[in-house]
């Protein structure tokens, strides 16, 4: 079964909670983008904002925001599990992470598309995860950016247990392809399978947006990799 997280990006706290409404009891694990309207013009409501919310559901924060090692209290105020930094506005990858491991949080660094991954094999075997943007961050309802796909070989290259976060653009086709550049080439039946439990992808607005989000999330899950 592929690995499906709904994305939320909410602007006030009653914005959070129509929107976690659409996804409640259909998803174990939901991302809350953070903008200050720094690294992006947009703004949502902080990851603290999270304990207004009574809720079983583990939550991952991607910070898209300026200074992102500055925001671990804030996260762990919310309950935040795992944590995911914009590497563009983040002045110490090596502070952030220690941080973040400190408050028992998992925790990943997040490029965006035209970003390279300069550094990231310095510090790779120190996170739990990598995000990379398949489209430009900051935004939702915007087409897959095909350059992704050799940044998951690279990722794959420098880590081969790491899971690989896939954000922004995605639909079943598309969640294909990223499987099949995980391993860069043609591959076995049973080795997609298993690649499925090291990948994961974060869909917003497709899955938001669809008539019954119950219905689409499971058909995302459950769809045929090969």
């Amino acid at each position: 079964m592929v690995t499906v997280i709904p994305a939320i990006m909410p602007k006030s706290l009653a914005s959070l909670e129509e929107q976690l409404t659409k996804v409640w009891g259909h998803a174990p694990r939901v991302q809350l983008d953070v903008m200050d309207g720094i690294y992006r013009s947009e703004k949502t409501i902080g990851p603290e904002m999270l304990n207004q919310i009574d809720t079983v559901v583990q939550w991952d924060a991607h910070l898209m925001v300026d200074q992102p090692e500055k925001w671990i209290k804030q996260c762990v105020m919310g309950g935040v599990d795992r944590v995911f930094g914009q590497v563009e506005m983040m002045k110490d990858k090596t502070a952030f992470i220690a941080d973040a491991a400190a408050e028992a949080m998992a925790v990943g660094l997040a490029y965006d598309i035209d970003t390279p991954l300069t550094g990231l094999a310095e510090v790779i075997n120190d996170l739990d995860a990598v995000l990379l943007m398949s489209v430009k961050a900051g935004g939702q309802a915007r087409e897959f950016d095909d350059r992704v796909l050799e940044k998951i070989k690279e990722v794959r290259k420098m880590n081969k247990r790491i899971t690989i976060v896939i954000d922004g653009g995605l639909n079943e086709e598309k969640m294909k392809e990223c499987l099949a550049a995980e391993w860069a080439e043609e591959i076995a039946e049973d080795e997609l399978d298993r690649s499925t439990g090291r990948i994961e992808f974060v869909v917003g607005s497709h899955l938001l947006t669809a008539g019954n989000v119950e219905a689409e999330l499971e058909q995302l899950r459950l769809m045929k990799t090969h």
